[in-house]
């Protein structure tokens, strides 16, 4: 299954394991409940997504596109993060432990209480950004841009 139009689907509970989605517009869509193992998403359109309480082991995400969606309690476990977009997007409690990752893109996004204990996570990449940590909220880590033009290269290891 490459080149799709899944755009609002519901993939609600659903259980997915060795399947290719590249190149696929998804939207809009609804994971919650759901797991995929060993799956194809590079590529993907992926906006405005909600993934809540969802698994994604041994998949790849590379060049995806996940812009302004909710991430409660996903795990990424294993899984290749390469140039994925997730500016504006709100993770909380998502696992990225043994993920492997580079030029992803977190500006105007909102990390709690995530696990980002990665095997292999060489860089990060957001426009100019204003970083802080909640003092009410130690494990809140809020990421928002204050230049508006421009990216900005670092190593990327964070254990909450």
């Amino acid at each position: 299954m490459t080149g799709l139009n899944l755009d609002d689907f519901n993939f609600e509970g659903a259980i997915f394991n060795k399947c290719k989605f590249s190149g696929s517009s998804i939207n809009r869509s609804i994971f919650a409940f759901s797991r995929f193992e060993a799956c194809l998403f590079n590529d993907c359109e992926m906006q405005e997504c909600n993934f809540q309480e969802s698994s994604f082991v041994e998949c790849d995400f590379s060049k995806t596109d996940l812009r302004d969606s909710v991430l409660i309690e996903v795990n990424f476990r294993q899984t290749v993060l390469h140039s994925t977009d997730f500016s504006g997007s709100f993770l909380q409690d998502v696992v990225l432990i043994e993920a492997n990752g580079d030029l992803c893109n977190f500006s105007f996004s909102t990390l709690n209480a995530s696990n980002f204990t990665v095997r292999n996570f060489r860089s990060v990449i957001s426009a100019p950004a204003e970083v802080s940590v909640s003092k009410r909220r130690r494990r809140t880590l809020r990421v928002q841009n204050s230049a508006g033009h421009g990216w900005i290269h670092h190593n990327f290891r964070v254990q909450f």
